[in-house]
């Protein structure tokens, strides 16, 4: 298992990522509008533990044994790093846009960066808490600017996208601490498999016991679509991720997460249509300059 440790260039590792989670938001958009969230999330989350199945078929690693607190920590980042984050993030993006979505993802460093100094028991300083400050206000600004007929339900799926955010950083804190333990592939197949049997046994139930029929695709290019994004993005994107977080911690891999964004928005007018604004420039300039801000050492 020393290959995952000692291979890439980590900035390769980080930049990637944010490519393949980037892109994949306006995908997301796309597949929304024939999925229901919750199976859209099942689906995807299933589909991303085939290409760590076959890195684990191809290392045939040997010490698979976990103690039960590290099965308790590794159960509890499926919940948040998974279940919650990719629901939300779903069901956000089914009601708000691809370019919102892409603009609340970029407060992941600013949000992980505090997260640490919190559990490393530090105070933030001015420069963090002003960064805290301007990144929320950029997020504020994207929310509010809209029709009033769009405000409410648009609003809310905003503010699910942002409770996704908050719920992958915290599950980000606890993968940190796990690598000095576990291996990225052992942390990400189990966090993904797990991930997968929450949000398949939510929407089953969920199937089971409402009146409306479940939202699926009759086109089977959809389902397709929906797995490759899920092996692609969250599959092949959360092992490199985990991979790099394990290498220079969860502070510093955060930093590259400015990009996604970025990617995010030029998938979103690219493949969705979606209109680019004066605003979301301008709520994208107080999210990545408070976040830099945020982010700049931890005295801060």
């Amino acid at each position: 298992m020393t290959a995952l440790v000692s291979g890439p260039d980590v900035r390769l590792l980080l930049l990637g990522t944010a490519v393949l989670w980037g892109g994949n938001l306006a995908v997301i958009k796309l597949l929304g509008e024939h999925f229901d969230p919750i199976w859209l999330s099942g689906v995807r989350i299933a589909c991303a533990c085939i290409p760590q199945c076959l890195l684990l078929l191809h290392l045939r690693p040997t010490d698979w044994r976990l103690t039960r607190m590290e099965v308790g920590a590794l159960m509890l980042c499926a919940l948040l790093m998974v279940y919650l984050n990719q629901w939300l993030l779903a069901a956000g993006i089914g009601l708000s846009s691809a370019t919102n979505a892409s603009l609340i993802t970029a407060l992941t460093p600013l949000t992980a960066a505090t997260l640490a100094l919190c559990l490393m028991r530090e105070r933030p300083g001015p420069h963090r808490l002003v960064g805290l400050g301007l990144g929320l206000a950029g997020v504020a600004l994207v929310i509010v600017n809209r029709p009033s007929a769009e405000l409410t339900r648009a609003g809310f799926g905003d503010l699910l996208l942002l409770a996704g955010v908050f719920a992958f950083t915290l599950g980000a804190a606890l993968v940190q601490r796990l690598t000095r333990r576990l291996d990225a592939l052992r942390i990400s197949l189990f966090i993904h498999a797990a991930g997968a049997v929450f949000l398949i046994g939510h929407a089953a139930a969920l199937t089971f016991t409402r009146d409306a029929p479940v939202r699926l695709p009759t086109d089977i290019h959809w389902w397709w679509m929906a797995a490759l994004s899920g092996a692609i993005s969250t599959g092949i994107g959360g092992l490199l991720w985990n991979m790099a977080v394990g290498r220079v911690g969860i502070g510093r891999a955060s930093v590259w997460l400015y990009w996604v964004p970025v990617f995010g928005l030029a998938g979103a007018v690219l493949f969705v249509g979606e209109p680019l604004t004066v605003w979301h420039l301008l709520g994208l300039a107080l999210i990545l300059g408070g976040t830099q801000l945020g982010t700049r050492g931890r005295s801060g």
